[in-house]
């Protein structure tokens, strides 16, 4: 498929501003405090009222204690979105915080020294699904649309159809427009890239009026088990077929590296009770990382949370690293879907010096 320059996109505006999230104290000077055996204080920026499962390592190091036993306070910020998380971490606000290293990139652009810290996921873990109820409203029978080659697949996604995302000028969004325009549509006047919330997002492909959704766990996969959606670009054919998105991953951990600089021991200790979380993950069943995840959000729905535990596991890095070849792969699709201008050197927006030696 022939693939268009993409424009460069606005996509943090208010990021790079001095506006600031009101904290009732600065992240720096809660991250120094002493309290008998602990280092201190680490803030983190977390959309903790969902359960998407990009933060299962941190769950767990969380559930088991880890933090409490290498003597770190943690104290959760919720920011809900990407671009607060990052205008939280510039601005000296958190300390680390859950997101794309795409998004982060447009920071560092600008001279912020904020770093992916820890890896989270191998490659990203979303797909494209399509409203069932949408195919059928235009005559098309679902399951032979799932059969059909990707170029057919894909030639029914345009007529301004609308395209589910996150956050306007987020990752969802930057990646939804990069396949539509590897589809060969125009991002801007082919099809709606629309921000909603999740729960309009589902709703609106089990009525058709959401069309299109490049979505993660546990939501692909539900979606398309319930019969309410079909996929037409599975996570392997993303994988296959349009690298440069599925290594596009979202909830990387990012850490402001200024205060880690200065709080390195508080900082390795964050990280090495991180590691533990992860190891927890790898190194255990599906069963005992969802009971413990189920006491954490007992609120939620046992089916999504078997999901995402599930997912997750199989897609989280053991030792928390990636390759300088997935770290390139990120810088090139910040670049190509606009988010950054040009490509910049891969020590100046990833580090591994905080986690624990390999």
């Amino acid at each position: 498929m022939t693939l268009r320059t993409l424009g460069r996109r606005p996509v943090l505006p208010a990021v790079l501003a001095a506006a600031a999230l009101a904290l009732a104290a600065c992240a720096g000077e809660e991250a120094t405090a002493d309290d008998g055996d602990s280092l201190g204080t680490v803030v983190v920026a977390t959309s903790a009222d969902d359960f998407t499962g990009g933060q299962l390592a941190y769950t767990m190091a969380v559930a088991n204690g880890y933090f409490e036993e290498e003597g770190v306070r943690i104290e959760n910020y919720i920011t809900d979105t990407a671009p607060n998380t990052l205008q939280a971490l510039i601005n000296d606000q958190v300390n680390v915080g859950f997101l794309s290293l795409s998004t982060t990139a447009q920071a560092v652009e600008q001279g912020r020294n904020v770093k992916l810290a820890a890896a989270v996921q191998i490659t990203n873990d979303w797909s494209l699904i399509v409203s069932t109820k949408w195919l059928e409203d235009q005559g098309i029978d679902p399951q032979e649309f799932a059969g059909w080659p990707i170029e057919e697949r894909g030639a029914v996604l345009g007529d301004n159809a609308l395209w589910a995302t996150n956050s306007a000028g987020g990752l969802w969004e930057r990646a939804s427009a990069y396949l539509a325009d590897w589809f060969g549509f125009d991002p801007e006047t082919d099809v709606q890239l629309a921000p909603l919330e999740n729960i309009n997002k589902i709703a609106g492909i089990k009525d058709g009026s959401v069309q299109v959704w490049l979505a993660s766990s546990p939501d692909n996969r539900l979606l398309v088990e319930s019969g309410d959606a079909v996929e037409a670009l599975s996570t392997q054919e993303l994988v296959d077929e349009v690298p440069l998105v599925a290594n596009a991953r979202a909830a990387e951990t990012i850490v402001n590296d200024d205060w880690a600089q200065d709080n390195r021991e508080l900082a390795e200790a964050f990280f090495r009770a991180y590691q533990r979380g992860a190891d927890f993950v790898v190194e255990n069943s599906v069963d005992d990382i969802l009971a413990i995840a189920q006491e954490q959000y007992a609120d939620f729905d046992v089916e999504r949370i078997r999901t995402v535990v599930e997912v997750n596991k199989e897609n989280l890095p053991p030792d928390s690293r990636h390759s300088e070849e997935a770290i390139q792969a990120q810088i090139d699709f910040a670049v190509a879907s606009g988010n950054i201008a040009e490509p910049l050197p891969i020590d100046e927006v990833y580090t591994d010096e905080y986690l624990p030696a390999e």
